[in-house]
């Protein structure tokens, strides 16, 4: 792969890293109730890691001579301004795994560079790491016979 595709890959996972929904939520939040307290703490916890990320993919940009374009927030985040953190845990979810779509076709794309390679597939680790980590704050459902589902309580 050429060096300015691999400068534009690394952009694009560090666009991701940098304006996800998660970092949106981490300088905008939402509502919360008081039983939100842990998901608020992972919140603030995966955007650290995604800022840790974001720094080794912008070092990694540099050492190729390449210039780190970010990006920007998209949007359509400030529709969410002002809901509940609990509405916006299946956003959370959904954009988490939109994220690792697109962090998969990184790895794919920069196998011709080990370690921006190497990087990519580190930071795919840590996306999947916090998609489960977001799973376990979803209610708990019981199936029914007709495949439908009640949800319990929410704590």
């Amino acid at each position: 792969m050429s060096r300015p595709n691999v400068i534009d890959v690394l952009n694009r996972l560090l666009a991701n890293q940098c304006y996800s929904l998660v970092n949106y939520l981490s300088q905008a939040p939402p509502w919360t109730r008081p039983g939100n307290k842990e998901l608020v703490q992972v919140i603030l916890g995966i955007t650290q890691d995604r800022e840790h990320y974001a720094q080794r993919l912008a070092e990694a940009t540099y050492e190729r001579d390449g210039v780190v374009d970010s990006g920007l927030f998209p949007m359509t985040f400030m529709s969410l301004n002002d809901l509940a953190l609990d509405y916006l845990l299946a956003k959370l979810i959904e954009n988490q795994q939109r994220d690792i779509q697109a962090a998969e076709q990184c790895v794919a794309e920069l196998v011709e560079d080990p370690l921006a390679w190497s990087l990519a597939s580190e930071v795919l680790g840590s996306e999947r790491a916090h998609l489960d980590i977001l799973k376990e704050f979803l209610p708990k459902t019981e199936p029914l016979p007709n495949g439908d589902e009640i949800r319990s309580q929410a704590a």
